[in-house]
């Protein structure tokens, strides 16, 4: 094996191993979190905010949800969402000891990546649950971590939403941009089985559409559903 194969090689192993121990430090860290989540599930909405322009299906779109207990403590929950392709792309849950806190270390840093606005609940769960059902159809399971986050939707009742979520590309074909994470082989074979090969528009090699800054390292594959 040529020696830039081999130095490919062992640094494709290196990053795969992080990524293994990151995946399950978070899967550890969540675990423990879930009853204050199930707790907080119970506070009074603080915010929800979701991406100003979350009806360009083009762009991805945040969406954050968050709870503050009577005693000040904060709980968040950062939703990625992609409706044109993928559904839920990423998420996590955050608890804070203060707004303070929680300003500091999470809602300046989401709202400096996309102008974001004031919604209702039950339209933030919407946006979920509708590109979670879309993506689902093309054989594509929400984050991994989109069960731990989802507990801060509480009682949210999509169903009371009358806002419509648009969903797919500007024809209203899927529509896949690559990010820097995505298993590209992976999803592009997935909707020729799901859609057929002109069945979804697609933009392959570039970064990642606005609405989401990854850190190196942090990214995850797109969770497939079982069986496809």
């Amino acid at each position: 094996m040529p020696q830039d194969q081999k130095r490919r090689q062992k640094a494709l192993e290196r990053k795969e191993k992080r990524r293994k121990q990151k995946r399950a430090a978070s899967q550890r860290g969540y675990g423990g979190l879930q009853p204050v989540l199930r707790t907080a599930a119970r506070w009074p909405i603080y915010e929800c905010l979701v991406t100003k322009e979350w009806q360009d299906t083009m762009t991805l779109t945040q969406v954050l949800v968050v709870r503050r207990s009577p005693l000040g403590q904060v709980a968040a929950g950062l939703f990625l969402v992609d409706l044109a392709c993928l559904g839920v792309k990423d998420a996590f849950p955050a608890v804070f000891d203060s707004v303070a806190e929680y300003n500091q270390k999470l809602r300046h840093r989401t709202t400096e990546r996309q102008a974001m606005v004031p919604a209702d609940l039950n339209l933030a769960a919407k946006i979920i649950s509708e590109s979670i059902a879309y993506a689902r159809k093309l054989g594509f399971a929400p984050h991994q971590d989109y069960a731990p986050t989802s507990i801060l939707l509480g009682n949210a009742n999509p169903d009371a939403c009358d806002v419509p979520v648009p969903l797919g590309g500007k024809n209203g074909k899927p529509f896949f941009c690559s990010g820097p994470y995505d298993n590209v082989p992976r999803i592009m074979a997935q909707l020729e089985r799901a859609v057929g090969p002109g069945g979804f528009d697609f933009l392959i090699g570039m970064p990642q559409r606005p609405g989401w800054v990854e850190e190196e390292e942090e990214g995850e594959e797109t969770d497939f559903d079982d069986g496809q």
